[in-house]
């Protein structure tokens, strides 16, 4: 595991403020007979929690190394014995029993964003006992229209400035198409209308990940509109956290879809609003007040080449690239007895062009042993 993963376990390992919602719900669900699962479960945390409430048996499930820290944790901590790791996706593990409890942390920045809620359903289908408890068990995502033009400059108009005599302006249609993610910086933006849900899961009951949400806002103080501001509610036991303009930091952070141009908006006036994102697609988002109107997408926020559409197009019939070539010489080759040594020489030889040196084909060989390698 490298310093920045760590880095980023650190971030949600040593979130209070989560933690202490996540606590609190665990609490209230877990007795000495039950059985977790912590899904997701990186350093461990709400395994730990689980396993100080009580419960007599607790998994972790990780696809990352991290796992293997998590397990050094649980036993440095006096819980080795009832916490249990399993490496991998929920959908490859096999797990001793049945659970009565499933903690998560799937819902990402926008509810829908890391494509993970498919991968909690399933185990909330396949593992989770007549009865059991989720937790969360719910959430919402909230959008409002907001004024942040310190963060609009900074991250898109800036591009339309020169500087030291060039001009970059013509990337400045690949910054209206992101994301403006800085929580420091959004927190003096001004909301021009009140949040709204445009979407809900109920995590008992959900199946779909499809969000295709359109809202009316009314514009309660005139201003310049820079974007769509969105954030997430999560239902814990008995409480809602959020990562609204007013709540406290959490790691999860609120998003705004940036406007560009932005609208100027007068106090009453109505603004209708389009969010969408398909199951592992990108964000469009589209807005209208008057006769204005703009439409974004993630799709449009780096260049696309028309080989790229080909290749990604349902109707395309790609070929391998000459590293696809290699990568599959390589992972044909791994049977268990051939060192990767003799793996980095042959890959060398076969593909000249390919690799620099023998350092780069060897480099080549072992990332692909780390990964696919049983």
């Amino acid at each position: 595991m490298s310093y920045a993963d760590l880095n980023g376990q650190r971030t949600m390992a040593f979130d209070n403020v989560r933690n202490e919602f996540y606590e609190a719900a665990i609490k209230k669900v877990v007795t000495p007979d039950s059985v977790v699962l912590d899904l997701g479960s990186g350093l461990g945390v709400h395994a730990l929690m689980a396993a100080r409430a009580g419960a007599r048996r607790v998994f972790m499930v990780e696809p990352e190394n991290v796992v293997h820290c998590a397990k050094e944790i649980a036993k440095h901590n006096g819980y080795g014995d009832r916490i249990e790791a399993f490496q991998g996706r929920i959908e490859e593990v096999e797990l001793p029993e049945k659970v009565d409890v499933i903690i998560s942390v799937f819902t990402g920045n926008l509810l829908y964003s890391e494509d993970l809620l498919p991968s909690l359903y399933f185990a909330r289908d396949k593992w989770l006992k007549p009865g059991g408890r989720l937790v969360p068990d719910g959430a919402e995502l909230m959008l409002a229209p907001i004024s942040i033009e310190k963060t609009f400059e900074e991250n898109v108009a800036i591009w339309s400035k020169p500087h030291r005599g060039f001009d970059y302006s013509p990337l400045r249609r690949y910054a209206s198409n992101g994301f403006l993610n800085d929580r420091s910086k959004n927190a003096s933006g001004e909301l021009l209308a009140p949040g709204q849900v445009i979407a809900s899961a109920d995590f008992y009951t959900a199946q779909e990940t499809n969000l295709d949400a359109t809202t009316t806002f009314q514009i309660e103080k005139s201003g310049t509109c820079h974007g769509l501001h969105a954030w997430i509610r999560i239902h814990l036991g008995d409480e809602w956290a959020a990562t609204g303009p007013i709540q406290a930091p959490m790691h999860w952070t609120p998003t705004t879809f940036a406007l560009d141009p932005p609208l100027a908006l007068a106090e009453s006036a109505l603004l209708e609003t389009r969010l969408r994102r398909p199951p592992f697609g990108e964000w469009t988002w589209a807005v209208s007040s008057g006769t204005a109107r703009a439409q974004h997408s993630t799709f449009l926020s780096t260049p696309i080449l028309p080989s790229t559409l080909r290749n990604r197009s349902e109707r395309g019939a790609p070929t391998l690239s000459e590293r696809g070539l290699a990568t599959k010489f390589v992972l044909e080759r791994l049977d268990g007895k051939t060192l990767n040594s003799e793996h980095s020489d042959a890959v060398a030889k076969t593909f000249p062009t390919l690799f620099s040196s023998s350092a780069e084909a060897t480099k080549f060989v072992v990332a692909l042993a780390g990964r696919f390698g049983a």
